[in-house]
């Protein structure tokens, strides 16, 4: 793609970048890069570029600068330590979403954790079928090889954006009409009251990470060369007996979890 300029009485600007090239004031006493990252930062404040979106180009922040690219690494480098911007490499520079603090406890209620912060969470139904259950899915559920067991497969989100990709197996028998029900809530937790549940616990969660298949990271929209957190878990009803057995994707860019030991979350969520 050509870069097409349009000439200005005081400044430069190319048809592909939002800010305009300046010549700074530059203050004495205070390196360039720091003034050059506090600009930036301010720019980033101001909305001129959102979490998730792309900065210019080093050639274009030096152009806009008037500075060489040396300087610019070191800004970009500071934008980075505070957690602003991230760098991808053979991508570019964004700007870094704002992180979810998801804590994984006894009690782990995604749509209380993401309340309890001032945000609007939600749980989409991507698809639901009954099946056999194999032999993972049987040994972590306590049912016999080939038991029916429902799947689920889920996007939740956190103010429209995705945070997770998710597939829960739960025993048929015991969840009958559970597909239509979550359709309505939009919550595990929800559903289980209608099935005289009144709480239940983690029993582990085990952590991993991996990288995104094409699929997965279209449902999260985000590239398949960032990172997944992935966890596996298996939640118990009162009397310890397993009611579902989970595997969900977390967008790494987007969401810390906290593993709190000994620590209880509400029951309700």
């Amino acid at each position: 793609m050509n870069t097409q300029f349009v000439f200005h009485d005081s400044f430069v600007t190319t048809h592909d970048s939002r800010a305009p090239r300046q010549a700074m004031d530059w203050t004495k006493g205070e390196a360039i890069w720091k003034q050059i990252e506090r600009a930036l930062r301010d720019d980033i404040a101001r909305g001129l570029y959102k979490p998730g979106e792309k900065l210019p180009t080093e050639n274009e922040l030096a152009k806009r600068f008037d500075v060489n690219r040396h300087t610019i690494r070191r800004a970009i480098s500071a934008l980075s330590e505070a957690n602003v911007t991230f760098v991808e490499q053979g991508r570019g520079i964004f700007v870094r979403e704002q992180m979810l603090d998801y804590p994984l406890g006894n009690r782990p209620r995604f749509t209380q954790i993401v309340s309890s912060r001032h945000r609007l969470p939600d749980k989409v139904l991507l698809k639901s079928e009954t099946l056999k259950a194999n032999r993972v899915v049987a040994k972590n559920l306590a049912l016999s090889l080939g038991t029916p067991v429902i799947r689920l497969e889920c996007v939740s989100s956190v103010d429209s954006t995705p945070l997770a990709h998710a597939i829960h197996y739960l025993p048929a028998t015991r969840f009958h009409g559970l597909a239509e029900l979550f359709t309505e809530k939009h919550s595990l937790t929800d559903c289980f009251h209608s099935y005289q549940i009144t709480d239940y616990t983690r029993k582990f969660t085990r952590i991993t990470a991996k990288m995104p298949g094409a699929k997965v990271a279209q449902y999260l929209k985000q590239p398949s060369n960032r990172p997944l957190l992935v966890t596996e878990n298996v939640d118990i009803d009162a009397g310890g007996q397993p009611i579902e057995y989970g595997i969900t994707s977390f967008c790494g860019h987007r969401v810390q979890l906290l593993v709190n030991q000994g620590q209880h979350t509400a029951k309700n969520g």
